[in-house]
């Protein structure tokens, strides 16, 4: 099944208002049938697993590995400073027919920024799931 747009969440776990509205986000995709790929510190004691009935094989995703966690939903390590340093993520997007990539995270973070330039050092079109950006696209993706 091809998409033309995915969500790829970089170590997005908290408990934070915007980790919240990161969740919701993560809920329309699902519930549009569009990708979720969450990037996981797999070096962090406090990584906080994403929202999904299967739980993380640290191990897997430390070694390069991707994860199924449901229809659609995706895990990779995150091992470098971005998603797609020294990861599967690009290969996982083109295999699924990805061209557009948003990218949300706990911001201001280093490896969220590193994300969205690796993105778009790749040709992707790339959002930053900003608030406001989560809102919108939530709404309309519930809409759709």
């Amino acid at each position: 099944m091809s998409h033309a747009m995915a969500l790829v969440t970089v170590d997005g776990g908290g408990g934070s208002a915007a980790a919240g509205a990161l969740r919701g986000l993560a809920d329309a995709f699902r519930a549009a049938g569009l990708p979720v790929v969450h990037a996981v510190d797999t070096g962090l004691a406090t990584s906080v697993a994403p929202d999904a009935p299967t739980p993380l094989d640290l191990e897997l995703l430390a070694e390069g590995g991707v994860q199924t966690l449901a229809p659609g939903e995706l895990a990779i390590g995150l091992t470098g400073r971005g998603a797609f340093e020294a990861t599967p993520l690009d290969a996982v997007l083109r295999a699924l027919g990805v061209d557009t990539v948003i990218v949300g995270g706990l911001v201001p973070s280093p490896a969220v920024s590193a994300s969205v330039i690796g993105a778009e050092l790749r040709g992707y079109r790339v959002l930053l799931a900003t608030d406001e950006l989560v809102v919108a696209l939530g709404a309309h993706l519930a809409a759709a």
